[in-house]
């Protein structure tokens, strides 16, 4: 019997089914202005902090002492802090369609999402209706982010609120969306980057401009676009990966590889482009490794070199390119062409989530050294997978 994948304790666990009804008789039982008992406010917020946002935005219409609690700054900071400690899982399916208005076809985009814990207990489900084509960036926040040709979409799972981010600079490059998410704990905000290209010429080297905007939360309507200075220096694949203030991405090409570096970064503080070395002996001739964020660390994820193997290598020192290969794991339970498709999406307590694309959603214990499904979390086959905490945060489109 091995472990579930679990996070990491905290102070405010979820409800239990007694302190749920508990909240439920609170909330219905019938109430005077003189008759009664009175509930101690700290047992009524103790409670409160330990159920999701959609009963609790039920919730602050029972009484105006609720309303008071659950709109409460320090109540909201609790409630979120418990959250972080206890994320649950948003599972979407992309469904591509075709609408006839007036005899022209209009292609659309259908989103269908689903939220669940770790034990399997559902939360919330909902659709959401693009007219893009879009992917999502990787996240395990509070929110999560669409993005298309036409722009940034960005949603908050728990409220179901989404709204349109800015206009972006087009993507001159007919190469699709270069893009990166990240929240930045010390200023409170989401951070989001847009490598574009300024060159129209093909003729000329690509001259790749970027872009970053900063949201809080409240909403969308005091945010913009803001150009860097500086350029990126090379071509870039897959989605950036935020880690200590900075956005890294894999070079495209290895023949473009200045020397032996394989990574371009980009400094939000200083604003500047920098390369980084891989691992010392290695090298990505085809192109196939991918960066992800496990524990605040950069990770280099390689599922090629070695048949049926994946090394994940950690930077432990960013100022000096020191990389660890920290985990050797071996892959014999997946078919071939399922192995340079498995992504690590989280690693809390010695146990890594594995999302192996559309097929089943695992978890690896680092100690035990062994796999374990949670095929029963994924029945659907499901487009992304991702991590999200319940949160207030409002987008500003209420």
């Amino acid at each position: 019997m091995h472990k579930a994948f679990s996070p990491s304790p905290s102070p405010s666990p979820s409800p239990s089914p007694s302190e749920s009804q508990t909240a439920k008789s609170m909330a219905y039982s019938p109430r005077t202005d003189s008759v009664g008992p009175t509930i101690p406010s700290d047992l009524v917020q103790n409670i409160l902090s330990r159920l999701p946002v959609k009963a609790l935005g039920k919730f602050k219409s029972v009484s105006k002492q609720w309303h008071t609690t659950i709109t409460d700054p320090f109540f909201l900071l609790t409630h979120r802090e418990s959250s972080l400690q206890n994320p649950n899982l948003v599972l979407l399916r992309k469904t591509r369609t075709e609408e006839q208005i007036n005899k022209t076809y209009v292609a659309k985009t259908q989103v269908e999402a689903y939220s669940v814990g770790f034990d399997g207990n559902p939360y919330l489900d909902f659709t959401l209706n693009f007219t893009d084509d879009v992917d999502l960036l990787p996240s395990k926040w509070d929110l999560i982010c669409f993005v298309g040709e036409s722009g940034f979409y960005v949603c908050n799972p728990s409220t179901q609120e989404m709204v349109k981010l800015p206009e972006m600079s087009a993507c001159t490059s007919g190469g699709g969306v270069v893009a990166g998410m990240g929240y930045d704990s010390s200023s409170d905000e989401y951070v989001f980057v847009h490598l574009f290209d300024r060159v129209l010429d093909v003729d000329y080297d690509n001259d790749f401009g970027c872009e970053v905007l900063r949201l809080r939360d409240g909403g969308v309507v005091d945010c913009s676009w803001k150009v860097a200075g500086a350029s990126c220096p090379y071509d870039v694949r897959g989605w950036g990966v935020f880690v200590g203030n900075a956005f890294y991405w894999m070079i495209w090409d290895a023949y473009d590889h200045p020397g032996n570096d394989a990574i371009v970064s980009f400094d939000l503080e200083r604003e500047e482009f920098s390369t980084v070395r891989p691992p010392r002996g290695c090298l990505d001739p085809e192109g196939v490794w991918f960066l992800v964020e496990l524990g605040g660390c950069l990770c280099l994820v390689d599922n090629v070199t070695c048949p049926l193997m994946m090394d994940i290598w950690v930077m432990n020192d960013r100022e000096n390119h020191e990389w660890v290969k920290e985990y050797n794991i071996y892959l014999d339970g997946f078919s071939k062409e399922l192995l340079k498709f498995i992504v690590p999406l989280d690693n809390r307590d010695g146990q890594i989530l594995m999302d192996a694309k559309q097929e089943k959603l695992c978890y690896y214990d680092t100690e035990d050294k062994r796999f374990s499904r949670m095929c029963s979390l994924l029945e659907g086959n499901w487009t992304w997978v991702r991590l999200y905490t319940q949160s207030f945060f409002s987008l500003g489109s209420w």
